[in-house]
């Protein structure tokens, strides 16, 4: 029973929010912390002053993130997440001109217009080799000179890892292609209308409705430990003190954690993500995603009041002309829409998001993480714990275990009113 156990979760993205829930569904107490105005972290929706909403990032899930999948049934919103492409994802390749049907999984790839692009007899056991849990190696090297490479290894690799292909890890995304052959594995999900309405909010309303309390604007300043174990966390002048059945969850980017840890080994090389959003005046009813090849970005997605391109592994992108960034983008996609019959209608408000710390670098021979917190009653969560590429499956599933692993070990102790910070003791 984990009646009268009180979890504090510090960071409320997606791995924050699994380990609330987690406790929740456990019967825990939950008190949630995040320092940005609202929750989600890089999975949010974005709502300017002039009303123009879109998400931060371009997020999917497939079959294969049985976590996620499952999380969003758990806070009602599974069917807002719908498939934008069920008869194989339409890949425009800029080099020729030419849209081809890709099958995600290799499972379709019995129909000859549903392989990849230049895939060949030689590419197989390139392919197997990349499946197989082997000894990890840079992806690029074991394609070089195949048209596989450009055509579909490259822009799998920097989708799924956010890595360039040339040093990304053939064991993480190994990891992921081994779920995807999996029945049902390789089907594409997007959320309907954006990540705050079908993933954030939900999972919020949950927490709300389980008696959670939760409170933005809190950033943490500091830990503070007894006896090797966590005994209070400070937000600004607010000190909460953590008790006997109480636990943390640090569910924060290596920084962060780098930052209130310090001397704990943590990542410290990042890619980045550049994403450019637009409006529209009218789009399809229903959102559809298309893949790029041989362009500067490469996927978009297209819903009925926007677009949004993505450029994973962006650390060449320059930003510092966003008119031009933005026509030269546009410039590009249209083709590939046109090709995929995704009617747009007139351009409006364009916005260009790059996030120079999304994912952690995934590079071949890296290793898992290991990073421990080495305090008694607080645990690590994020998509960088994971042996799985940094995704929100991963986030889902590290947060779930942190929030298992602490509750699985703390004492129960007598009910009392969960702490609100403005109620708090004022730290020294």
């Amino acid at each position: 029973m984990s009646a009268g156990r009180r979890l504090h979760v510090v960071g409320a993205g997606v791995a924050g929010l699994a380990a609330a829930l987690t406790a929740r569904d456990a019967g825990a107490e939950v008190a949630l912390y995040e320092a940005a105005p609202q929750p989600g972290g890089r999975c949010r929706t974005i709502v300017p002053a002039t009303g123009f909403r879109y998400d931060n990032g371009t997020h999917a899930l497939v079959g294969a993130n049985p976590r996620a999948l499952a999380l969003l049934s758990r806070v009602g919103a599974r069917e807002r997440w719908i498939e934008p492409e069920p008869e194989g994802l339409p890949v425009y390749d800029a080099r020729d001109g030419t849209l081809s049907r890709v099958a995600l999984s290799p499972a379709g790839w019995w129909r000859r217009d549903r392989r990849p692009p230049g895939l060949g007899f030689a590419d197989l056991p390139r392919l197997a080799r990349l499946a197989l849990p082997l000894a990890d190696r840079p992806i690029g090297p074991l394609f070089a000179g195949r048209p596989l490479l450009e055509g579909f290894v490259e822009p799998l690799t920097v989708a799924v890892l956010n890595t360039p292909v040339a040093i990304a890890s053939s064991a993480k995304l190994g990891r992921a292609l081994r779920r995807v052959v999996r029945p049902g594995g390789a089907r594409l999900y997007v959320a309907r209308t954006g990540l705050g309405p079908d993933l954030v909010e939900p999972a919020f309303a949950a927490l709300a409705a389980g008696g959670a309390v939760a409170r933005t604007g809190a950033r943490l300043k500091a830990i503070e430990t007894r006896a090797g174990r966590v005994s209070a966390l400070v937000f600004g002048e607010a000190r909460i003190a953590i008790g006997e059945g109480e636990g943390v969850v640090l569910a924060l980017p290596p920084a962060e954690v780098a930052r209130l840890l310090p001397g704990l080994d943590v990542p410290d090389a990042y890619e980045p993500i550049l994403n450019v959003h637009v409006g529209l005046a009218s789009g399809p009813a229903t959102p559809r995603f298309v893949g790029l090849v041989g362009t500067f970005s490469q996927w978009v997605l297209v819903r009925e009041d926007h677009l949004s391109v993505t450029v994973s592994a962006a650390g060449e992108a320059k930003t510092g002309d966003p008119e031009g960034l933005v026509a030269r983008i546009l410039g590009e996609i249209a083709p590939a829409l046109a090709a995929a019959g995704v009617a747009t209608g007139e351009y409006g408000e364009a916005r260009v998001v790059k996030e120079k710390r999304a994912t952690i670098r995934q590079v071949a021979g890296a290793g898992p993480v290991r990073a421990r917190a080495g305090v008694g009653g607080l645990a690590l969560a994020g998509d960088w714990l994971s042996p799985l590429p940094a995704t929100i499956e991963a986030a889902i599933a590290s947060g779930e275990a942190a929030a298992h692993a602490l509750l699985r070990d703390l004492p129960a102790r007598a009910r009392t009113p969960l702490p609100a910070l403005d109620a708090a003791e004022r730290a020294p």
